[in-house]
């Protein structure tokens, strides 16, 4: 037998073993354990208040506008198409977290059938959508929802306008990018991931001496002309907050913050998938030097959308804190791309995703472990009921909040009644700054400022806040709001009946 025989039937026989090792794994089966876990998690999500952040965003829904102080506008867009079918309701939020979700996994599993053979697909399948990443999603309306979504539509018109030569889709390409950066800044990550990529790759570097990729990147910023027009309109506040507030807030390196990074992203992506992309940047300068393969040019397209985003801001997390989700778009492009390295570890990975997503369900039901800070889910709901009867006692006073942004949206969600912010006494409210209220009409009324104690359940009766004897005449604590977990006391509100505001001093 030659030697080319030889080969092709040892190739054969692989791919026959292939297919038999992966017998277990077929289409079906990998399709309905994937509904099997978006199933398990539309279950959990009715069990729990919003959450902050979902509050502030639903408070954007209700000001529509061309953008937003903290944020592109997407979210606030997705939740009033949302809130239109389903009405003033949690079920709103976490029916647009989910249903969206869900299409960025379909999208996703889409991508992922067109680069990798049958059994790396199922693998790959039941990694992503086994992760504590798609689980956040699913249940909580954040601009990473729609975010998610429009990148993995971006590369995958990408991807064929690249390899399938497919002219239309640079053009929806660029404007799914552009769509990317409306649902959060980051989005325009992947317009210097192409550019990158068709700087990097030999065989494709071609594409730069034509229009096309420039007519994709005019398509995009065509998208996203509402954020720059808003920005225009409002001395380019988001994009200082963004850009140069964030910058301030770097400081010396402190490796506690790049412990906390690898402790987030374990949960979002499970501890054996981390490894894997550590050891995937590690080597990814390889690439460069295998770019011969079409293989070896579909993993550049798919590094140059992980790496520069997975670096940077692993980086940045010696010197600040980077928060959980910034990581998350990345993701997409990375596990399709270090698919492979996962063959022998990829039920190792599903083992800790149960384990983690066990916990996380006692914790979400039980409360077992009580957050000590406003970043919770429990006790909103209980807080408006307390805040409601006491408001029923001085039915003319207005209820504000000055402890960021969050206790004063909860409260304007599920009090569905008007609720101010930090604005009220002069101090900064992000969005509540930019919602055009007249706030003289207030001028003359009691106020009641509710506070969280931030975790603090003593029994001390602090003094009122400084700030307020600028603003009014009197002020006057009244009895806290408790929050109860069963017997357990779990969260505290300090409620101040403040007499007569002034307004704004002069």
């Amino acid at each position: 037998m030659s030697t080319a025989a030889s080969n092709t039937t040892a190739t054969a026989a692989s791919a026959d073993s292939d297919q038999r090792r992966g017998a277990s794994l077929s289409v079906p089966l990998v399709l309905l354990l994937v509904l099997a876990f978006n199933l398990a998690r539309l279950a959990c999500g009715f069990a729990f208040d919003l959450v902050p952040q979902e509050a502030y965003y639903f408070l954007y829904s209700q000001h529509l506008a061309l953008s937003y102080f903290d944020h592109p506008p997407a979210i606030a867009y997705l939740i009033r198409l949302f809130t239109a079918v389903f009405g003033h309701r949690e079920i709103a939020l976490r029916a647009a977290a989910f249903v969206v979700t869900l299409a960025t996994q379909l999208a996703w599993l889409s991508l992922a059938r067109q680069l990798l053979p049958l059994r790396l697909w199922s693998i790959a399948a039941l990694l992503f959508t086994s992760t504590g990443l798609i689980t956040v999603t699913s249940l909580i309306s954040t601009p990473d929802v729609p975010l998610l979504l429009f990148w993995t539509l971006s590369l995958h018109q990408l991807y064929r306008a690249v390899f399938e030569q497919r002219r239309a889709s640079w053009l929806l390409g660029g404007l799914l990018m552009g769509l990317a950066f409306d649902s959060k800044y980051s989005g325009a990550l992947l317009q210097v991931g192409l550019l990158l990529f068709l700087a990097l790759s030999r065989s494709h570097r071609r594409w730069l001496k034509t229009p096309w990729p420039y007519l994709c990147l005019a398509s995009a910023h065509l998208a996203m002309l509402p954020v720059y027009v808003w920005n225009a309109q409002h001395g380019f506040a988001s994009f200082l907050f963004q850009s140069v507030d964030r910058a301030q807030a770097i400081g010396r390196p402190q490796i506690r913050y790049f412990l906390a990074l690898l402790a987030t992203q374990s949960s979002l992506v499970m501890p054996p998938l981390l490894i894997a992309f550590g050891r995937g940047i590690v080597r990814s300068p390889r690439l460069l030097r295998k770019q011969k393969s079409p293989l070896g040019q579909k993993h550049l397209f798919l590094a140059c959308f992980f790496v520069p985003m997975a670096v940077a801001l692993t980086a940045l997390s010696f010197f600040a804190l980077v928060k959980p989700n910034w990581l998350m778009p990345c993701y997409l492009s990375g596990l399709l791309w270090l698919a492979p390295m996962m063959r022998r570890w990829w039920k190792w990975n599903l083992a800790f995703a149960a384990a983690f997503h066990l916990a996380a369900a006692v914790e979400l039901f039980s409360y077992v472990v009580p957050v000590p800070s406003d970043d919770t889910w429990f006790g909103w709901k209980e807080l408006a009921r307390q805040v409601s009867r006491v408001s029923a006692d001085h039915p003319s006073a207005f209820v504000f909040s000055a402890d960021g942004y969050k206790t004063s949206a909860e409260l304007s969600f599920y009090l569905q009644a008007p609720v101010y912010g930090p604005n009220v006494i002069g101090q900064r409210g992000l969005q509540f700054d930019y919602l055009g209220e007249d706030l003289s009409h207030l001028q003359g009324r009691d106020g009641l400022l509710i506070s969280s104690s931030r975790g603090d359940l003593s029994d001390r009766a602090p003094a009122p806040p400084d700030e307020l004897a600028r603003y009014f005449e009197g002020v006057e604590q009244l009895e806290p709001a408790l929050i109860f977990k069963g017997s357990r006391l779990t969260r505290k509100f300090y409620v101040y009946l403040c007499r007569t505001y002034r307004g704004s001093p002069p």
